[in-house]
């Protein structure tokens, strides 16, 4: 199978898988892609530059770096697999994560956006967390799932019946006889 074939399979498949998965709005699952693939991007970048902290004696950040270079690699191969097209088992590891349900990743992205900030605050660890942190928040209100019709809504929000009201419930008594609710 040649490079091109494999390209082509992996995009292809990730947009056949992602067409019927759950209904999800286009801009979601393509922007929380895009925005995961470039956070992975500046988490490469930052954790080179917090590792070149070393050179000036700052041990501080030398373990933030390789966690944001760790976290950006991870990002990369779950968000953008084609960028990693020569290690073979980058496709089973996205794969895997591809199969999963979105708040695993929600909350896989946001506890670990999490860790470099703690081992190293400081501007460029802030914006490289702060990307990975919100493509975890979108990676979330895609598992919160589309929102219901109006119908729907309208439909559980207008009660049911004014006999078997449950505990705690409204009565509709006040709005539906204009004497109870007339001044004397």
């Amino acid at each position: 199978m040649s490079m091109g074939d494999k390209v082509t399979n992996l995009w292809k498949r990730a947009s056949d898988e992602e067409e019927n998965r759950d209904e999800i709005p286009w801009h979601l699952k393509y922007g929380s892609r895009t925005l995961g693939t470039f956070a992975g991007i500046v988490n490469l970048f930052t954790g080179i530059w917090n590792g070149l902290g070393l050179i000036f004696l700052n041990t501080d950040c030398l373990f933030g770096g390789i966690i944001q270079l760790l976290l950006g690699l991870l990002l990369i191969a779950l968000e953008a697999p084609f960028l990693c097209v020569f290690i073979d088992y980058m496709q089973k590891v996205s794969d895997v994560a591809e199969n999963k349900p979105y708040w695993t990743r929600a909350v896989l992205y946001a506890g670990l956006s999490l860790v470099p900030m703690l081992l190293c605050f400081g501007p460029s660890t802030l914006i490289a967390s702060a990307l990975v942190f919100c493509t975890g928040l979108l990676y979330g209100l895609m598992s919160v799932g589309k929102k219901g019709s109006r119908e729907d809504m309208g439909a559980i929000a207008s009660p049911v019946d004014n006999v078997s009201q449950p505990m705690g419930g409204h009565h509709t008594t006040l709005m539906e006889d204009p004497d109870v609710w007339r001044p004397t």
